[in-house]
């Protein structure tokens, strides 16, 4: 290459220099890149290069520190190596992602970063092989359900099902009739993906798991029950919903709890306008929230033993006690 291309994209080398090779904690002095730009065939004098950092700085926002016989190094970029780490634990976690997209995806993260900051990116979260969705047809059918909800239209789906019968076969719900269903919003929690949507046959919204709906197709016909989705809060819902609170009706209950069990508790609820923490005496607490009286819940509840008690409204506190009989009956 002529050395007059050479040195019109010197510029880019250097900068492609500093993003690959420095960081905070390593730095290189200026006769470092002009040997590096020497490999790739351009000549530099020590002061071209001050010149063409300085341009770097002024043109092109980077934040390089050093200069005046100190080393080079880029201080700041657009991603943090923190937030980096984070977005790798979560592409690890994800059930939806495979092992080996899960590791294209983190190349991918360390082009963000210096080559010395790439070795510190968490590769533990995604290296173990785990049973995870299939990928095609769940990534094919938030497509599908996504554009749906864009041009407001319903779909159609097969909602699958296993039998203990036969756990290798998949069967598929309401006697293997297409669900029709008017789609409005698409929820990430736990690793899995879930529609809530307007069911056509209940008249009601209701949730279903992405990764259980097959064959999805599109209807091209407007949506109905926007009216029942609008009147959801639908942070609540989510909460309520795809938690432990699965199905039935939100209604207020009242727990007390031990103090050991504070921090679990506030972990999980949080507190915010709906969830109220009050000090009950010296020994315990309670909480008010809005929650789903179910299976679900109780065994959670469960999981605290005497240290936990439904105290309002009593008739949450009855269907516990059954929900406990009929346990305590499987034993005898």
């Amino acid at each position: 290459m002529p050395r007059v291309d050479n040195q019109k994209i010197k510029l880019m080398f250097i900068a492609d220099y500093l993003m690959k090779q420095t960081d905070p904690d390593n730095a290189v002095f200026a006769y470092e890149i002009e040997a590096y730009l020497k490999e790739h065939g351009i000549s530099a004098e020590r002061h071209s290069i001050t010149r063409d950092i300085q341009l770097l700085r002024d043109f092109f926002k980077m934040d390089i520190v050093g200069g005046n016989g100190q080393p080079y190094y880029l201080r700041s970029r657009e991603v943090k190596i923190n937030d980096l780490n984070t977005i790798a634990e979560c592409i690890g976690a994800a059930k939806f992602i495979s092992k080996t997209e899960a590791e294209n995806l983190i190349e991918v993260l360390k082009k963000y970063c210096s080559t010395h900051q790439a070795d510190k990116i968490k590769t533990d979260y995604y290296v173990a092989e785990r049973q995870r969705h299939t990928q095609e047809s769940l990534l094919e059918g938030l497509k599908i359900i996504r554009q749906a909800i864009k041009s407001n239209y319903k779909i159609s789906f097969y909602y699958a099902t296993r039998s203990i019968d036969d756990l290798s076969k998949i069967q598929y719900r309401r006697k293997g009739t297409r669900y029709i269903v008017s789609p409005y919003q698409v929820v990430l929690t736990d690793g899995n993906h879930y529609l809530i949507g307007y069911d056509e046959t209940y008249k009601r919204i209701l949730p279903y798991r992405i990764d259980r709906m097959r064959d999805i197709k599109p209807k091209l016909v407007p949506r109905e029950g926007e009216d029942k989705y609008r009147k959801k809060n639908i942070t609540d819902y989510a909460k309520q919903t795809f938690g432990m609170f699965m199905g039935g009706n939100a209604q207020e209950i009242t727990i007390r709890f031990d103090n050991s069990l504070l921090d679990a508790v506030y972990d999980r609820f949080g507190k915010n306008a709906i969830n109220r923490f009050e000090k009950y005496d010296d020994k315990h607490f309670t909480l008010k929230t809005w929650i789903v009286s179910s299976i679900n819940f109780y065994g959670w509840l469960c999981g605290f033993g005497d240290k936990a008690v439904i105290t309002d409204p009593p008739e949450v506190a009855d269907a516990f006690k059954m929900y406990l009989q009929k346990i305590i009956e499987n034993y005898h």
